[in-house]
């Protein structure tokens, strides 16, 4: 087992230098815009959702632990590792169904995907954390408390798909975008913790990226 994580380990790292070259001819940035950029993001939405927190939530009687608590532990290890392996497993489908023109958000991604997992893994768990804390803590409860779980669920998922706005016109990510937003939000509303759905995005993200590598990056390549 270790020897195979070191051999795909080094088969990536391999892949980086040309990978980031060919995603820096695609894409409208450039690698050493694109990590600062996304700290940059990830903090303006994390900065607003702690402000928000508390100023609906924390000042009004709400408690801490009814959004972050640790007490429904197979809800958060369990059902949110389920849940982003489902949510990998439709992400590969849709590699499967759709042509690759499909998924190009014009190579912000690619040149996301160019980068080594050791640099991408910080900036999958911060960006997590900042986006659930927002759009599930915050927008979700909100919506859920006026309208009912399925419709809040479903309305905090539009909003969260609108906020990709790269893929606007890319009907397959922005339609990919909004079914995770639900598995994400599904599992916030059972668990009752958003460390379930913070765990779920991270894991998501981080297998994604990793299946990313070893499908999506070869197959623009032998496109090349």
């Amino acid at each position: 087992m270790g020897e195979a994580v070191e051999d795909l380990t080094e088969h990536l790292t391999d892949q980086e230098g040309t990978n980031q070259e060919g995603a820096a001819k695609t894409a409208n940035i450039t690698l050493k815009e694109l990590i600062p950029s996304f700290w940059l993001s990830q903090i303006l939405l994390f900065v607003p959702g702690i402000f928000l927190l508390w100023f609906l939530y924390l000042r009004n009687g709400y408690e801490l632990s009814e959004f972050f608590s640790f007490t429904n532990t197979a809800g958060i290890w369990v059902s949110g590792t389920l849940a982003a392996l489902a949510a990998i497993g439709l992400q590969w489908l849709a590699w499967k169904i759709f042509s690759l023109s499909a998924f190009d958000d014009g190579g912000i991604n690619l040149l996301l995907l160019s980068l080594p997992m050791q640099t991408l893994i910080p900036m999958f768990a911060f960006g997590a954390f900042a986006e659930e804390l927002l759009v599930r803590g915050v927008l979700q409860t909100g919506i859920v408390n006026y309208f009912g779980p399925l419709i809040g669920v479903l309305l905090t998922s539009i909003i969260f798909s609108a906020m990709h706005v790269r893929y606007v016109k890319k009907p397959v990510l922005l339609g990919g975008a909004f079914l995770i937003s639900l598995f994400l939000g599904s599992l916030y509303f059972i668990t009752g913790t958003l460390w379930a759905s913070v765990w779920a995005h991270f894991i998501y993200n981080c297998g994604a990226a990793i299946l990313a590598k070893k499908i999506y990056l070869p197959l623009i390549k032998g496109q090349d």
